[in-house]
């Protein structure tokens, strides 16, 4: 099993607006399709990119899985009861 980096590459400057709309975007259809549990299916996104060696999927995943983390907000709204 291959090692996590000590370091996360952040993505250049140059596509850093669509990057960040792309994020966006998924963070939102995450948290649709995936509701409570979809801090875990980024990060599970991302773990299985890295696996297979996909160095921009798991920089992606990644920052999905930062977005949801940094956000809690996001995930409690959907998780409301009732």
């Amino acid at each position: 099993m291959s090692k996590l980096p000590k370091t996360i590459p952040q993505p250049s400057s140059e596509t850093d607006a669509q990057h960040d709309v792309a994020v966006a975007a998924a963070v939102e259809l995450a948290m649709e399709f995936y509701g409570c549990d979809a801090v875990t299916a980024a990060a599970r996104r991302a773990i299985e990119a890295r696996d297979l060696r996909r160095e921009s999927h798991y920089r992606f995943w990644l920052n999905v899985f930062k977005s949801l983390k940094s956000n809690p907000h996001l995930i409690e709204e959907v998780c409301q009861p009732g």
